[in-house]
């Protein structure tokens, strides 16, 4: 069933097509029937037709239009006939049809709309940690309107979710209702992305975090220990490219020379792990990504990937240079192995 959400200044009525009339409007919003015309997004105006009914079929449904008219105006209560010598009548001062008519122009209500701004917010979900989003909704608000509780209803309306949702940055921290998030200099900032994720998402990623922050406190080592936690994880499945890599590094301490003999699998197994996914040689001053936690490529291959990709080469994940990190000392290990990569 179609509706249309109607405002003014902070009073906000969801009608349906048949309610959409002058007289019902006028009623709600406290304004004077003859008076009455909406504008919608693009403060384009719509006027009621001659029987006081606006045309719906040049409406969207749940499309949001802003309420203009003159106020109606209580008369005062009767004076003190003592008090005056002359009575004064009391007149509503509204335009007539003949003065706009006499002068050739097109009637224009005297109510001057508020300035509007533009939000857009990203409807997403918690994916492996990450924030992957399925829709955009483009808000209109007005500076009243500029704070989360609004923002956050207005997309609650246009997404049509009755869940509880809430608004979050890019890296899925909540956006609080406080001094800096109220008003229009804040929520403008379109440069700025807000997400609009559910409620129990968000509380089971800030609880992953706080156990993170937690194992890397008692170990002291902070973010240096999660990497190399991370790069062992991914070595456990490589038991036999390790076993080679200590022998490798064994034999180039001594001075003897030694021949290694590998069977074609073993050849492809370890060409497979340190070969860059970018330039498809040898790696040079391995990256390991912790999106896929693997090997991807060469540091100056993956810098140069990452100033045109935003996204892994491997695993196609986003955010990559968060995930990247240097394995320091492993070039030296790859030296005996390069001829047999090329």
């Amino acid at each position: 069933m179609d509706t249309f959400v109607l405002f003014k200044e902070s009073k906000r009525v969801t009608l349906r097509p048949e309610d959409m009339t002058a007289q019902k409007i006028s009623v709600i919003f406290q304004v004077q029937r003859e008076s009455v015309f909406l504008t919608d997004d693009s403060n384009v105006a719509l006027f009621p037709r001659p029987d006081g009914d606006f045309n719906s079929f040049d409406m969207i449904s749940r499309a949001h239009y802003e309420v203009h008219g003159d106020p109606i105006v209580a008369e005062k209560p009767a004076m003190n006939p003592h008090a005056i010598d002359t009575p004064v009548r009391f007149s509503f001062n509204r335009p007539t049809l003949g003065s706009s008519s006499s002068t050739g122009g097109t009637p224009r209500a005297s109510y001057s709309a508020p300035k509007t701004f533009v939000r857009n917010v990203f409807n997403a979900e918690i994916i492996n940690g990450k924030l992957e989003t399925s829709k955009m909704v483009t808000l209109r608000f007005t500076e009243p309107e500029a704070c989360v509780t609004s923002i956050l209803t207005k997309v609650k309306e246009a997404l049509g979710q009755p869940g509880s949702l809430v608004l979050t940055d890019s890296h899925g921290n909540e956006i609080l209702d406080s001094e800096g998030t109220r008003g229009s200099a804040f929520w403008k900032q379109n440069s700025r992305k807000v997400y609009a994720v559910p409620e129990e998402q968000v509380a089971a990623l800030q609880g992953n975090k706080r156990k993170r922050l937690s194992r890397r406190e008692d170990n002291g080592l902070q973010d240096v220990m999660f990497d190399i936690e991370e790069v062992v994880e991914a070595a456990q499945g490589l038991q036999e490219v390790s076993k080679m890599i200590k022998d490798l590094c064994g034999g180039a301490k001594s001075t003897l020379m030694m021949t290694l003999t590998l069977s074609e699998a073993e050849v492809a197994s370890l060409k497979e792990v340190f070969t860059c996914l970018i330039c498809n040689g040898p790696l040079v001053t391995p990256v390991f990504s912790t999106c896929c936690r693997s090997l991807i490529g060469c540091k100056e291959c993956v810098e140069t990937w990452n100033t045109s990709h935003e996204y892994c080469p491997k695993c196609r994940s986003v955010d990559l240079e968060n995930n990247l990190h240097e394995v320091a000392g492993l070039s030296q290990a790859l030296t005996p192995l390069k001829k047999m990569l090329n």
